[in-house]
């Protein structure tokens, strides 16, 4: 009987609150572009209903030695970097971060996240600047190693394809995941310890295009 009382006071709109689940997008480009000088990292966010601690978990895949080479012939060893470590790393290379989110989730996408983390975590693909003609099982490039978790064949990896340019395809990508990406939930960015950062705050249909990076990367 309080089994069945249970489901009903489920059903009804109980007060039982499940976890809060967010996604934090981070796009990396230098001024002018340059596209051995671009990063695409993310963090994947639980915030436990009854209190305690929250739960992250990052994808910022790249070189181990954070050295980008867009044309190297072979896949290198790769390195899945926490937050801060690729924030670094973009400090150190002068480029600019910008930031889409964070947003509210459905729990399916942190799961998936928060696996595929785990899975780069092992070691067992490489990194490769370039990883069109290469499936995701062998090598994958910083973008690639988050659109994985739903898109897979998405594999076209161009000089123009990465930075600002991955940040709003990637909120187009999730977008049946997203709970009304017109809010972010800025109070994630404290929990993240990026608060202080110098983020650029971008909307969720801010998606500049190749040719925005070609121009930036004449002078124009």
């Amino acid at each position: 009987m309080r089994w069945l009382l249970l489901v009903a006071a489920t059903a009804c709109g109980s007060p039982v609150r499940a976890d809060d689940h967010y996604f934090t997008i981070f796009a990396a480009e230098s001024v002018p572009f340059r596209p051995e000088k671009t990063h695409t990292f993310i963090s994947a966010t639980r915030v436990p209903a009854g209190g305690g601690p929250a739960e992250t978990h990052d994808i910022g895949w790249l070189a181990a030695t954070t050295v980008v080479r867009g044309i190297a012939l072979r896949p290198e060893e790769g390195r899945n970097f926490s937050l801060h470590e690729s924030l670094a790393v973009c400090r150190r290379n002068c480029m600019r971060v910008s930031v889409w989110g964070p947003y509210k989730i459905k729990p399916e996408l942190y799961c998936l996240l928060r696996e595929q983390a785990e899975f780069l975590n092992t070691g067992a693909v490489k990194y490769k600047g370039t990883d069109t003609l290469l499936p995701s099982r062998v090598a994958m490039n910083c973008y690639h190693a988050i659109w994985n978790v739903s898109h897979p064949l998405r594999k076209y990896a161009g000089p123009f394809t990465c930075g600002d340019t991955t940040g709003g395809k990637t909120v187009h990508l999730f977008r049946e995941w997203i709970v009304c990406p017109e809010q972010t939930h800025d109070e994630i960015l404290t929990v993240l310890g990026v608060e202080q950062e110098p983020l650029v705050r971008r909307p969720h249909d801010y998606w500049p295009r190749r040719l925005a990076a070609v121009r930036s990367a004449v002078g124009r």
